[in-house]
């Protein structure tokens, strides 16, 4: 996916978002004033490099559309928008021109989202709203297997080679990734 420069949705775009995300009706709180505001200013901020406070007026304030994010994050919204998009049809093209939006603005929520969001973007192959590359996310197959085999050890220690227990430890940690790298490009 290319990058591409921030502009406002159209009607066609916000209406196929617009459907994906979950509905206002019935729900406790106030709702936002409009939705469609505060999707342009989240696309507003994923698109560009800079913080929050950044954002234009015209889009409202940053505090009300970080918040937001993060709610569709926790609730597993985005989750739903990012399955969307892999299932999408080939000729679906408002999908495809809004998903490079969509994988940025899932970059600026990885602190809130869990490993199973992770987990769920490296099985579908949504590589741009991974927060890092590959091989610096946790790699759960992996640390099942590593698991796996330090209990085997661990049942019989003393016939273990020289070193069994640090090459282990050490595929643990490979397993459990690189949390440090994991920030926004």
């Amino acid at each position: 996916m290319r990058p591409h420069p921030f502009r406002p949705l159209n009607d066609a775009e916000f209406a196929a978002l617009d459907r994906l995300l979950p509905s206002t009706e019935g729900r406790r709180g106030r709702p936002p004033k409009n939705r469609r505001r505060t999707l342009d200013a989240i696309f507003w901020v994923a698109c560009s490099t800079g913080p929050w406070k950044a954002l234009p007026p015209e889009y409202g304030r940053p505090d009300t559309a970080s918040r937001q994010l993060r709610r569709w994050a926790l609730a597993g919204h985005l989750d739903g928008l990012l399955m969307a998009l892999h299932t999408r049809d080939k000729y679906d093209n408002l999908l495809k021109q809004l998903a490079w939006r969509i994988c940025r603005a899932y970059r600026r929520v990885t602190k809130v989202i869990g490993l199973g969001s992770l987990a769920l973007l490296k099985r579908i192959g949504l590589y741009p709203a991974l927060p890092a590359p590959r091989r610096y996310l946790p790699d759960l197959k992996l640390s099942k297997k590593a698991h796996e085999l330090a209990e085997r050890a661990a049942l019989n220690p003393s016939v273990q080679a020289v070193g069994t227990f640090a090459l282990l430890a050490k595929l643990m940690r490979l397993a459990g990734g690189a949390r440090w790298r994991w920030r926004l490009k």
